[in-house]
């Protein structure tokens, strides 16, 4: 997300998108990605849980689903309106086809789940972006 916004303010020409010959829908990576409020609530919601009981857990959070990058490029466009242009290049070392969280213990024992869709992530994220940019007045 941070360099789609970058191509989105101007701070980079082009979004470089890594391989495209994934087992995947469309051939991209597909990750999981997460709007930062609904981490933030899924940390306090953890904190929370951890004042009763002594010890840790691991628990994941996330969505517990997957966008490939071309689904993400394709909805930040559309949300705000704007072009982003990108270069397909060769995967890079190491990169799985897929990765999501399973967020079954974040539900079970948090009872937290996220709220904010992908279209939201975009559209905040990029008004973010856009905010920064600006020179002070």
């Amino acid at each position: 997300m941070p360099y789609i916004t970058q191509v989105a303010t101007g701070q980079l020409p082009e979004l470089y998108i890594y391989g495209d010959d994934y087992p995947t829908k469309d051939g991209t990576g597909v990750r999981d990605y997460i709007h930062v409020v609904d981490l933030a609530k899924g940390h306090v919601s953890a904190l929370n849980y951890l004042e009763s009981r002594p010890g840790a857990e691991a628990i994941n959070l996330g969505t517990g689903c997957g966008h490939s990058v071309l689904e993400v490029v394709e909805t930040f466009q559309r949300v705000n309106g704007i072009r982003i242009p990108y270069v397909v290049t060769g995967r890079r070392p190491g990169d799985l086809p897929e990765s999501y969280a399973d967020v079954t213990k974040a539900y079970s024992l948090l009872g937290w789940k996220t709220r904010l869709t992908l279209d939201d992530m975009c559209r905040d994220a990029y008004n973010f972006a856009a905010k920064q940019r600006r020179p002070p007045v």
